[in-house]
């Protein structure tokens, strides 16, 4: 035997003799992930800190979305619904990270804590929890939902464990234990070793947050990262061809929209006529919008639901295609004629419109604005174009106010609940604030309504597809635009497990190739 191989063989009869305790450490796996910013919130009445955006997985939610959007089982293992009540069994064998078990008495506690953030989503009667054994819980919903548990997919509904201080110490049942936080900076969680379930494939998550785009790719390009989680379509544009960077993506689940205020005072009054509304959805040149954004990958849009998600189907909307002639016709019809100076008048006022871009923030349909600013002036619509990057900014001073006609979102139904898009942005009644100039009105309300309380999966459908062509199609309060994938860019040798839910791609189970 040759003097290299015989030393081989030496040394791996000597490791297996070792006890187990000198035997050679697994190496540990890190990963470090770039999103945009952070926006964690540790007020009470709206605390995700580390449930969302990036989500740390810390915590966990009752169930979780499965490849059909639907729910399937989590903390919650089986649950019944019926005459309004809900019946859960709890999973046994799981415990919280400070040791507390995760049963009836905790589950409680956990909900309760929950609601005190003034839940949009879950609405449970706070005052019809009873515990039914050591691992089951019955509980109903205060609107008569029978989508509560189609909610619980929404990571913001995260259940946190008993702590003085969720903040310093967020106590959960997930698979990764806070290590550091530097607010605005970067967060670092590590595997948790208690876990219940599966353990991740990553021992160190790292997000890093980092707000140029430009300063996102190019930490990447440099090895200081592994993944961008938030990618816009500018950095598709800017990515390398020469295999450096690679490009993840879903299903096309994102809408891309403008949506109208119909319940405008003046000036911003113009869109309460339909016909304009229409006009406008004519003159979007959706195809090139597609070939220039998003790196091709976006589709033209014929509502703000994929027909893929809960088997809706495409043919319940007809959409919109480009003519910009027969949108000059609508407009002329309405009473907007062409002015000299290319902008139309009517009555001594010239069409103009605010756009507000955009929802997330501006740099995430870029440069979309500017080109529907030229498609809009083509037929006689001047554009007063409005581009914001923060969030809070939108709202409080365009969306709450109504201060504009247009506003541009990029946005999705973000759990398997059918109507929680619908409901909470084109509804009279909308929990948030300033989409209530964007509700068609009672009929749509309506709909909605009997969606969440309808009894069977097929009748919550149709009702949704009815109420989804009244906002995109009939009514015409949200002009489709695109839609769009959810996008992760990474270094060669990882394979990131890519899902609809942003919320939901699990960085801590990437693969990394041998």
């Amino acid at each position: 035997m040759p003097n290299i191989r015989l030393a081989v063989h030496l040394a791996t009869a000597a490791l297996v003799a070792l006890p187990l305790a000198l035997a050679p450490a697994r190496a540990e796996t890190s990963l470090t992930v770039a999103i945009k910013r952070d926006r964690y919130s540790v007020a009470d009445d709206n605390f995700t800190f580390t449930t969302r955006r990036p989500a740390a997985q810390i915590v966990e939610t009752a169930v979780r979305p499965d490849a059909n959007f639907l729910p399937s089982p989590l903390l919650f293992e089986t649950w019944d619904y019926a005459d309004g009540a809900y019946t859960i069994t709890l999973r046994q064998g799981v415990t919280f990270s400070d040791g507390t078990p995760f049963d009836a008495d905790s589950a409680i506690a956990a909900l309760r804590l929950y609601d005190q953030g003034k839940s949009d989503f879950l609405q449970i009667d706070q005052d019809s929890f009873v515990r039914l054994g050591d691992h089951a819980i019955g509980f109903r919903s205060e609107k008569g939902s029978a989508l509560v548990i189609e909610n619980m997919t929404h990571r913001a509904t995260s259940l946190f464990g008993p702590s003085d201080d969720r903040a310093a110490n967020p106590v959960g049942t997930g698979p990764y234990l806070l290590h550091s936080y530097d607010p605005k900076q970067q967060l670092t969680v590590v595997r948790n070793p208690d876990y219940w379930g599966d353990a991740p494939s990553v021992d160190r998550l790292t997000f890093r947050f980092i707000g140029d785009d430009n300063a996102r790719l190019m930490a990447l390009q440099n090895g200081e990262i592994d993944v961008i989680g938030e990618v816009t379509p500018q950095m598709l544009l800017s990515m390398p061809q020469d295999g450096s960077v690679v490009l993840h993506e879903s299903r096309p689940i994102r809408y891309v929209a403008l949506m109208t205020n119909i319940h405008g005072e003046a000036p911003f009054d113009i869109l309460q006529d339909r016909q304009v509304r229409e006009a406008l959805a004519w003159a979007v040149d959706r195809e090139t919008l597609a070939s220039v954004l998003y790196a091709g990958h976006g589709v033209p849009a014929k509502g703000v639901l994929p027909g893929w998600m809960f088997n809706l189907g495409d043919d319940h909307t007809d959409g919109f295609g480009f003519d910009p002639a027969k949108a000059g016709e609508m407009l002329d019809a309405a009473g907007w004629t062409m002015g000299g100076n290319g902008v139309r008048e009517k009555d001594g006022r010239k069409l103009g419109l605010r756009l507000v871009a955009a929802y997330p923030n501006v740099s995430t349909v870029k440069p979309m604005p500017e080109m529907l600013e030229q498609m809009f002036a083509a037929v006689g619509v001047e554009i007063d174009l409005v581009e914001v990057d923060d969030s809070g900014v939108y709202g409080s001073t365009y969306l709450d106010t109504g201060e504009a006609d247009l506003f541009l979102e990029f946005a999705s139904n973000n759990n398997t609940d059918p109507t929680y898009l619908l409901n909470n942005i084109f509804t009279t009644g909308t929990p948030w604030g300033g989409y209530r100039f964007f509700a068609p009105g009672p009929h749509v309300d309506a709909l909605l309504s009997q969606a969440r309380e309808a009894q069977t999966r097929d009748a919550v459908i149709d009702l949704v597809r009815r109420a989804h062509r009244a906002i995109v199609q009939d009514d015409l309060v949200a002009i489709p635009i695109l839609m769009v994938p959810n996008f992760a860019l990474s270094r060669p040798g990882i394979e990131v497990p890519m899902s609809e839910y942003e919320d939901w791609i699990d960085y801590g189970r990437v693969t990394f190739a041998q």
